[in-house]
């Protein structure tokens, strides 16, 4: 994977991953932002969300249903997330998802 960073402080924005022979743009935790394209396409992607995307809502999958979220935290390797859904049935202030995917985790 290439990390991209912001030109003017040095901030990951996210990453491309190489996929056969075209590039998909990834968030910070790997996260896929678009369909693999050209390097050029995927690295503008990057720049223009990767960073923007994790301020707005999300959903999490837990026990069969998916629930809203906002992101407080991101890595490499987990996101770190507060449950704003009034249905979700604990009471906490925040969980943390180890590589979340598509499949378990979501933008709204």
């Amino acid at each position: 994977m290439r990390e991209i960073r912001r030109d003017d402080d040095g901030a990951l924005l996210g990453f491309l991953r190489p996929v056969d022979g075209a590039w998909q743009p990834l968030t910070v935790f790997g996260y896929p932002l678009g369909e693999p394209g050209p390097q050029e396409e995927a690295h503008d992607e990057v720049h223009r969300s990767g960073l923007a995307v994790l301020s707005g809502p999300w959903r999490f999958l837990e026990g069969g249903q998916w629930y809203r979220c906002v992101i407080l935290e991101a890595a490499a390797e987990e996101v770190r997330i507060h449950p704003t859904d009034h249905r979700y049935p604990h009471d906490v202030y925040a969980l943390t998802l180890e590589r979340p995917g598509p499949g378990t985790f979501r933008p709204e």
